[in-house]
């Protein structure tokens, strides 16, 4: 292999690796934020749930209480709501599928989501009824994710590809420069 040929493979696999490092690096940061999204977005959710339950468990009005889950389940990606008494008893529970949201397997077996769930105290007044928790289904972050992947990897590619295509023509220059001087 030529110096030329040498030179500009080495530049090019200094700026690839560069680029896939900063694209792993930017994934575990979102990762991490959107983890934390997952467990404010479970306890605002079980926060709000518990203090418009207060009224309804202490008067026994399941009617409301299931149109209180219901709507409760259109208001975030929740998997699972459930209200616990205080003697352990789950007196409503409501489960939902998360429908497959196209990203690819791999992809989230390398990331792994946890399902995040938060838990709050549902009281009338001083007197303590039990507790409601949300779980938090990873899908829709998983997706978030995956899109911000795809955009910075374009965007990626592209500017190692100029990146390479400016070092190639410096090479050539400096490689010219030099063998033009030499004679």
């Amino acid at each position: 292999m030529t110096l030329y040929g040498k030179l500009i493979s080495t530049f090019s696999l200094i700026i690839s690796a560069q680029v896939f490092l900063w694209l792993a690096i930017d994934t575990y940061a979102n990762r991490s934020l959107v983890i934390d999204n997952m467990q404010a977005l479970a306890k605002n959710g079980a926060t709000s749930l518990a203090i418009s339950m207060g009224d309804v468990v202490a008067r026994s009005e399941q009617t409301r209480l299931n149109v209180l889950f219901d709507a409760m389940a259109h208001l975030g990606p929740y998997s699972k709501l459930y209200f616990v008494d205080l003697d352990g008893n789950r007196l409503i529970e409501r489960s939902f599928s998360n429908q497959d949201a196209g990203v690819p397997d791999l992809f989230q077996r390398l990331i792994q989501l946890p399902v995040v769930e938060a838990r709050a105290s549902v009281s009338k007044g001083w007197a303590k009824l039990g507790y409601v928790a949300v779980s938090i289904h990873p899908q829709q972050a998983y997706l978030q994710l995956w899109n911000a992947l795809q955009q910075k990897l374009i965007w990626s590619l592209a500017i190692a590809l100029a990146g390479i295509i400016g070092a190639i023509i410096l090479i050539r220059s400096v490689l010219l420069l030099a063998q033009r001087s030499g004679r």
